[in-house]
């Protein structure tokens, strides 16, 4: 038994290595929405790095879609769906003087509409030279195979163009700010950056930012929202599918094997309990507590009780009734009750005076068994 477990749980540990192998480094897969804490070769975590180190403070919108208040840069790659909301708020942003790089293979529908981008319906030759010297010392790029091509408007200053004339980027200003538009984002890509003249095409954009704001970087719409995935991100990564995959085989394994340590034992049926074992329980605490004027009061009360009860009074009598009630129909008993009321209000009582105490309560309270036991005493 103890060596089928031993290669139960080997098998268990050869599997979560396996699926880790075949899952590979997550870095390794892409990111095809070229994400900022991406290193892959499609990430963008080098671009980040890269405005750092040329002295422009980098940061990432997340948690929810709120702009900073000052101009800035913003780079948008490749975003999941923009409402309208965020649409007027980007581009209220720009308007006040932002720059936004929008750089996407098919781009959003909403950002598209705003900008009045209009792109091709077929892709062309990516290699990108620029027509004219707008930024300096970019001379050609270099990303990807192909990519659909702007049709920009009068308004759109083409920034580079393949071999067939066909736009790939374009700027536009927009109110006090500035928009630059890409078809292919992976030329600003970890992979790329050292390719052709793409690194000091980023130091160009880059150089576009308003003096004293920073680069931004928007993660939000690559689900780095406060209520989206991001919150179970972990799940998705290769030693996360395997801790997840390990959770489910164990579970399994001991859903299907698990053996109980022996024969169930069957739980004892619970007695009632005596009321002589509740008076012995209370008793033993008063003990030791040392509260002996409050087991005094509560034998007086329960005498008091009991002799009502003994000459016919019923139990819905008040308390503060009681002793005047008694003193009608039992003068001697009440005289006893008052005697042990006021040896009460002793400052200290030793144990055998509260035991002498208790036991003419308890004989004036139940004088039938007092007699009974004078009686075998005899």
């Amino acid at each position: 038994m103890k060596g089928r477990g031993w290669i139960a749980l080997g098998l268990m540990v050869l599997a979560v290595f396996v699926l880790v192998l075949l899952r590979g480094n997550g870095n390794a897969n892409g990111s095809p929405n070229h994400a900022s804490a991406s290193d892959a070769p499609d990430g963008t975590s080098a671009l980040r790095l890269y405005a750092d180190a040329l002295g422009h403070s980098s940061g990432l919108v997340e948690g929810d879609f709120t702009l900073p208040s000052t101009a800035g840069l913003l780079f948008i790659f490749t975003p999941g769906p923009f409402t309208a909301d965020q649409v007027k708020q980007v581009n209220a942003w720009v308007t006040s003087g932002g720059v936004l790089v929008y750089a996407a293979e098919t781009g959003d529908p909403q950002l598209d509409a705003q900008f009045g981008l209009r792109r091709s319906s077929r892709q062309v030759a990516a290699s990108a030279q620029a027509p004219a010297p707008v930024f300096g010392g970019t001379a050609s790029v270099s990303g990807a195979d192909a990519a659909y091509a702007f049709n920009p408007v009068s308004s759109q200053v083409p920034l580079l163009r393949n071999r067939s004339g066909d736009v790939l980027a374009v700027r536009e200003a927009v109110g006090h700010g500035l928009l630059v538009a890409l078809t292919d984002p992976l030329i600003l890509c970890n992979g790329y950056l050292e390719k052709a003249d793409n690194g000091r095409f980023a130091a160009d954009l880059m150089a576009m930012t308003p003096s004293g704001g920073r680069v931004w970087f928007d993660e939000f719409h690559h689900g780095a929202s406060a209520t989206g995935p991001a919150e179970t991100a972990w799940m998705t990564t290769p030693w996360g599918l395997a801790l997840v995959g390990a959770v489910l085989i164990i579970f399994v394994g001991l859903a299907l094997r698990g053996r109980g340590f022996g024969p169930p034992i069957p739980l004892r049926p619970r007695a009632d309990r005596s009321t002589a074992e509740y008076a012995s329980a209370v008793g033993s605490l008063l003990h030791r507590t040392g509260a002996r004027r409050v087991t005094l009061e509560t034998l007086l009360f329960a005498s008091r009780r009991a002799v009502a009860e003994r000459i016919g009074l019923g139990s819905g009598i008040p308390s503060d009734r009681l002793t005047s009630t008694i003193a009608q129909r039992a003068p001697a008993a009440a005289a006893e009750l008052a005697s042990a009321e006021r040896e009460l209000d002793r400052a200290s009582m030793s144990e055998s005076e509260v035991l002498v105490t208790a036991r003419r309560l308890h004989d004036l309270a139940y004088p039938a068994s007092t007699i009974a036991r004078n009686k075998e005493s005899a």
